[in-house]
């Protein structure tokens, strides 16, 4: 087998599957069990699974997807350090401007996500009248600054807080801080950089048991920097034939084995299992082009792919509860794709809410922002003269 390099279809390919497995997994893991093994360690956790599959088979696709679909996350994870890598292989960014485009990119449809999280919360969901929404956002003002100035994964039991995945907006905008620091270290001294800074992540987690004081190390970029590490790696070896060893393929396969049952192994499971993912995905590709309205349903899923993210943590109530409570495996499958296919739609308007809201300016540099809307104004006034 080979790695295939990954143009825009692919990796919008690659963001449909994995929104599908964090969504269905953010559903899936509010059963009591089992639970996944994501932010910290405990091997009953495994055992659990194993029971659940061997007693109750009926409920294995339950079963999978909140022990493993968590792990989408890895690969947007890789994702993202792949694609700007690709961008940026032959260029370094400018610091500044780099970060102002992630403000750009992101705050708006995350904004929107917050609206349409404090409309659900408290109109649709809660008895709150119709001032509900105001009363959700200012009842929980804090911990929404808490998200919007990214330091909410820094604050011990606040990296959940509000709505459980947004943990990944401030984590995501760690590595967009620390990027062209690392692009500029793997253009001076290649692929042994990229490793030394993964085994050191790895070694740095290990020695502090996933924790410094009371920081959960996985809500930081620290615990993840293998996966971003791969992803640039790959990204730099564009167009050339890597071949994907079987060795390395059965050393992730007993790694994340041993990493649910032994807690020193447990420290390099999420990037043992976003290889045998990569596997997968870079095997299966293919066969999802060749199916046209299979490809496309995926391609379109994966276009909205973040604000699927943003609205799919609250939009699970309360086809949660109805699940938990009656606990059957068919009915449990239908509610999880209501959920599913409402937080589909949910993306889709609130993705074409931002195409028609965010104005078609030039946004390269904050200057060039300030003087086009200077502009404006200065044709208003005039046409009100």
């Amino acid at each position: 087998m080979y790695w295939n390099s990954l143009d825009k279809n692919d990796t919008n390919l690659y963001k449909g599957i994995a929104i599908l497995m964090i969504a269905t997994h953010n559903f899936m893991h509010l059963f009591p069990a089992p639970k996944e093994n994501e932010f910290e360690f405990n091997p009953n956790r495994f055992f659990d699974l194993l029971y659940l599959v061997i007693n109750e088979s009926e409920n294995i696709l339950r079963v999978f997807l909140s022990f493993f679909g968590h792990f989408g996350v890895q690969i947007f994870i890789f994702l993202s350090a792949y694609g700007f890598t690709k961008k940026y292989l032959n260029r370094q960014p400018n610091y500044w401007l780099f970060i102002w485009k992630r403000i750009f990119k992101i705050y708006p449809a995350f904004i929107l996500g917050i609206l349409a999280w404090a409309i659900a919360a408290g109109w649709v969901n809660g008895n709150h009248g119709i001032l509900g929404p105001i009363k959700i956002i200012y009842w929980d003002i804090g911990d929404l600054l808490l998200k919007l100035s990214l330091t909410s994964n820094f604050i011990s039991g606040k990296s959940l807080s509000i709505v459980g995945p947004w943990w990944f907006i401030p984590f995501i905008f760690q590595f967009y801080f620390i990027f062209p620091l690392l692009r500029y270290l793997y253009s001076k001294w290649g692929a042994p950089i990229l490793l030394a800074i993964s085994v050191a992540g790895i070694v740095i987690t290990y020695l502090n048991h996933g924790r410094i004081g009371d920081l959960n190390i996985y809500f930081t970029v620290l615990g993840h920097l293998p996966e971003f590490c791969l992803g640039i790696y790959l990204a730099g070896k564009e167009g050339e034939k890597i071949k994907i060893s079987w060795t390395i393929i059965l050393a992730a396969l007993v790694l994340y084995f041993l990493g649910n049952i032994y807690e020193s192994f447990w420290y390099v499971n999420h990037i043992s299992f976003l290889i045998l993912l990569l596997v997968v995905f870079n095997s299966v590709i293919g066969s999802v082009k060749k199916r046209a309205r299979i490809n496309k349903s995926i391609l379109f899923i994966g276009g909205i792919s973040m604000p699927i993210f943003l609205v799919n943590g609250f939009l699970r109530y309360p086809f949660i509860y109805w699940a938990v409570n009656n606990n059957h495996w068919l009915l449990t499958i239908a509610l999880c794709l209501l959920s599913l296919t409402i937080s589909i739609l949910v993306g889709y308007i609130l993705s074409k809410i931002e195409g028609y809201v965010m104005p078609k300016i030039d946004y390269e540099t904050p200057k060039s922002l300030i003087n086009q809307v200077m502009g404006v104004l200065s044709f208003a006034r005039g046409n009100g003269k």
